[in-house]
């Protein structure tokens, strides 16, 4: 069995069948791991003694475990949740040595179903950032150009799976993080619906307070297969996090695609998308064009406003950086990142008063009606992920700006799939942002899933590091 190359579904069904153990598909991540990390240096912390344990449990009682949904299944983990047996620290030195006590709310659902935890992925200082670097850790490359970055806050995890060194991950995603990643890498991933995932072990403080409504935990995998398997496991209340709603999850098979109106735009008023980004969505749209029921080229009108309100008062925080003077003294931080400290000077320019502050609320939620009221014509939308592929590393906060794709669609928390839909001239893979109404994760990822077998996606990395 090419264990490598199969999707997690395909694991599952061969662990269960007696064709593999568990220990063998474990053994052959980590191998692929140690082959391929001291080149991207994306995994940064490993209890494998731990995980063999789990591993060797299930091979002598397969019959005990034949019920779990993610049975020997390999994963990995953003550094930024609480992981039993390791000490998650977000790339932060005043956050370092400290180990959790218990897992995060979304790995404890995932060993429930019998996945194996590889070890925990890279992030920036505090995940803080487009792009994988700090202090502790180093910098994370790109698996299809070690002079590009994978992204962030998200990167480490989007670099190990496109590198074949995990089947699926968990990461984050509050402007992008999860997003803007799997578009670097070709890999795909799911942001859902706010209030769909416990934040509960989100480190350092699951109670995130105003980020809350924009921040989530959400899979990331090779494939949008591998998402409709994971992403249903992770979701509904778990009477911790008071922001999780009991929502039914809607199964992919229901989703009739010949029934669906489609909104496209490769432009958002905001950054200009390059040429190779503008032909891939254009392809995308009709690639898709015979099987929906219409296709139009629409944006939404408040798109600009929406990205400014949203970096200065929220991403930037408005009150000339002193919320990250706070985290500084109490992290005892005298030496934060030179990515951290990029955005703090950054932060330092966002002033506004506590009258600007109530009302940017105020039209936070005119913005989101104005939304709902352009998707009332539409069921889906398809824009790109960023203006650009990967940057070089060190770029990410000079063009910020070209994250505005992105950062947009933070502030309504609808769901979005990302899914590869090609390559740019030099190789670089270029994603795909397919927006679905608030709570229809089915429809998303229905038309990603039929976007990533039209265009018949097969990327491999150029550097040999796929198997």
């Amino acid at each position: 069995m090419d264990v490598l190359n199969s999707s997690a579904t395909q694991i599952v069904a061969a662990i269960k069948s007696r064709k593999i153990k568990a220990t063998e598909v474990l053994t052959a991540y980590y191998n692929q791991i140690e082959r391929v990390n001291p080149l991207i240096n994306a995994v940064i912390q490993s209890n494998r003694e731990m995980t063999y344990r789990q591993a060797d449990e299930i091979d002598a009682d397969l019959d005990r475990f034949m019920h779990k949904k993610l049975l020997g299944v390999p994963f990995t983990i953003k550094n930024t949740c609480a992981v039993l047996g390791y000490q998650p620290n977000k790339g932060c030195r005043g956050l370092a040595g400290k180990s959790s006590e218990a897992d995060a709310t979304v790995v404890a659902r995932m060993k429930k179903e019998g996945a194996l935890v590889l070890g925990l992925t890279n992030t920036p200082e505090l995940s803080i950032g487009y792009e994988t670097d700090n202090l502790l850790y180093g910098q994370t490359k790109n698996p299809f150009n070690f002079d590009r970055s994978p992204g962030g806050s998200s990167g480490g995890e989007s670099a190990i799976i496109a590198a074949h060194g995990s089947l699926f991950g968990i990461g984050s995603d509050a402007s992008g993080s999860l997003r803007i990643p799997a578009h670097n890498t070709g890999i795909a991933t799911l942001k859902m619906t706010q209030g769909r995932v416990p934040l509960t072990g989100h480190i350092p403080l699951d109670c995130m307070g105003l980020f809350s409504q924009f921040i989530s935990f959400g899979p990331m995998a090779r494939t949008v297969e591998d998402l409709n398997l994971v992403a249903p496991l992770m979701v509904g209340p778990d009477h911790l996090d008071a922001h999780v709603v009991p929502v039914a999850w809607r199964p992919i098979e229901n989703v009739a695609l010949d029934r669906l109106k489609l909104a496209f735009y490769t432009d958002d008023g905001i950054a200009t998308a390059s040429k190779d980004i503008v032909a891939a969505i254009r392809n995308a749209a009709r690639a898709l064009q015979p099987d929906v029921l219409t296709v139009t080229e629409r944006r939404p009108d408040v798109l600009p406003e929406i990205d400014t309100l949203l970096s200065n008062s929220i991403l930037l925080g408005g009150d000339e950086g002193e919320w990250l003077r706070d985290i500084f003294q109490k992290l005892k931080m005298d030496r934060p990142s030179p990515l951290l400290l990029e955005f703090y000077e950054m932060s330092k320019k966002s002033k506004m008063s506590i009258t600007e502050l109530r009302w940017s609320w105020v039209r936070f939620d005119q913005h989101r009606r104005s939304m709902l009221q352009f998707m009332a014509n539409y069921d889906v939308i398809l824009c790109p992920v960023a203006a650009t592929v990967a940057k070089s590393h060190g770029q990410s906060f000079k063009e910020v700006k070209d994250f505005s794709y992105s950062i947009c669609y933070s502030l309504v928390n609808w769901p979005v799939v990302v899914v590869n839909v090609g390559q740019s001239a030099d190789g670089l893979p270029i994603g795909v942002q397919v927006v679905a109404r608030p709570w229809r994760e089915d429809v998303a990822l229905a038309v990603a899933r039929h976007l990533e077998r039209t265009l018949g996606s097969s990327l491999k990395c150029p550097l040999g590091l796929t198997p």
